[in-house]
């Protein structure tokens, strides 16, 4: 009896605590039931920017209106181009959906269209009960070209085009975006800098660099070509920065030997950088010139420019002179002399030309029936005859050896070879000879 008290008190006392946990765990698994069910939504998110923009210029994310007002993107068309916008969709509820697409079509002066992403045109649907997209998951998007092309709007009128999203789960979750095409006219224009005349030594090439500059308002392509008054030759080669160099910085590099006859479709505001090289003949003497001429030409646009390349050189001249130290006199082109009598040389060297001559060196036999004086040879800088020697680093130096007088001459000249003579300097080389 006992037995059968205890386990009935066993029983018993159990149901108290165990119905209670039961119930409480239903009731939280039905709560969290709900609490899904009620979370649950549907939403449609539309999106617009131009064509020509990158994504972070879409316009209405996380944004929902039925009818837009903030949700505007503008544009301009011009004559049988169109504005182009792109309207992303996006699926911002939490649960799969498909949404009702429905937006303006041709109009008055007004020809729209609706390319989905595999380029297929959407708009007599959209324009009529709607276009029904696939179904998308939670954050899931799809997009499509918006075309707008004016064909009768006069110049500067707008005209809108809506697009509204509804979901099909739940019509009352909608969203739209607007788009507003401005009519345009085309007004084609381009710059051309201007770069500065240059010069450059015989056998190289003179890089001018050039940015031509689509200023008008809509986009052209414009064809490159120069022309020259000479046989020097002028070719156009691209600003690519090709061979490791830097694009468009207007520093030509040896890698960028890509021959250039277009610009390419450049929009409005858009550059191109390129060189118009000249080349300089090898034998072209100093000052020699050659003006080469750039066109640039597009559709209603053309532009030009002209620049003068010249070529510097050296220009070495020597002159010899005589005097009678003996007898008197001055330095003339040649002197009456007698045996015994001592005469004094004088070679002028002059660099006349417009660049630094190198390596000035003269050797030149003794006049005949003479022999050199010792210590009578020497460089300097007076055409007196009288002045103090030039220091041999800034001169060079001149000697006798063998019936030649040998002269290395110039700024760091050396035994080997004559040094540097610049543009407009004269220096005298002095010898006495004594007469047979």
């Amino acid at each position: 009896m006992k037995l059968v008290s205890i386990n009935n008190y066993r029983g018993a006392a159990a149901r108290p605590r165990l119905l209670p946990v039961q119930l409480w765990c239903t009731l939280l698994f039905l709560l969290f039931m709900g609490a899904e069910a009620v979370a649950a939504g549907y939403q449609p998110d539309l999106m617009v920017r131009l064509a020509s923009e990158g994504d972070a210029s879409y316009l209405g994310g996380g944004l929902f209106e039925s009818s837009a007002l903030t949700q505007t993107k503008s544009g301009p068309a011009f004559p049988g181009k169109a504005a182009l916008f792109l309207v992303l969709l996006k699926n911002a509820g939490d649960a799969p959906d498909s949404f009702l697409l429905r937006g303006s079509w041709n109009d008055n002066g007004l020809t729209v269209r609706y390319l989905d992403e595999g380029g297929a045109d959407r708009a007599p649907l959209l324009s009529g009960s709607g276009y029904a997209t696939g179904t998308l998951a939670p954050g899931a998007s799809a997009s499509f070209l918006v075309q707008v092309t004016p064909t009768a709007l006069p110049l500067g009128a707008s005209y809108r085009v809506t697009v509204s999203a509804a979901s099909a789960s739940d019509a009352a979750r909608s969203d739209q975006v607007k788009t507003e095409t401005i009519a345009c006219s085309v007004t084609p224009a381009v710059t051309i800098s201007v770069p500065q005349d240059n010069w450059g030594f015989p056998g190289s090439v003179v890089n001018y660099p050039y940015t031509v500059t689509n200023v008008g308002s809509s986009s052209n392509s414009f064809t490159l070509s120069v022309t020259s008054n000479s046989s020097w030759p002028g070719s156009i080669y691209a600003d690519d920065g090709a061979g490791g160099g830097i694009a468009a910085d207007g520093v030509r590099q040896s890698g960028e030997s890509r021959e250039s006859a277009s610009t390419g479709p450049l929009a409005p505001g858009a550059a191109y950088r390129f060189f118009v090289a000249v080349g300089i003949p090898e034998s072209s003497v100093n000052r020699t010139r050659t003006e080469t001429r750039l066109a640039v030409t597009g559709a209603g646009a053309s532009g030009a420019d002209q620049v003068t390349t010249s070529a510097i050189a050296a220009v070495i001249t020597v002159a010899e002179s005589v005097r009678n130290l003996t007898r008197g006199g001055p330095f003339t082109a040649s002197a009456d002399a007698l045996p015994g009598d001592t005469l004094q040389y004088r070679m002028t060297i002059t660099n006349s030309g417009s660049a630094p001559a190198t390596s000035v060196g003269i050797d030149s036999a003794l006049p005949g029936s003479t022999v050199s004086l010792p210590g009578s040879l020497w460089v300097g800088t007076s055409s007196g005859g009288d002045g103090p020697p030039c220091a041999a680093a800034e001169c060079g130096w001149v000697r006798e050896s063998a019936g030649i007088i040998v002269a290395r001459l110039g700024q760091g000249a050396t035994d080997a070879a004559g040094g540097s003579l610049l543009p407009g300097k004269t220096l005298y080389v002095y010898f006495r000879v004594q007469v047979e």
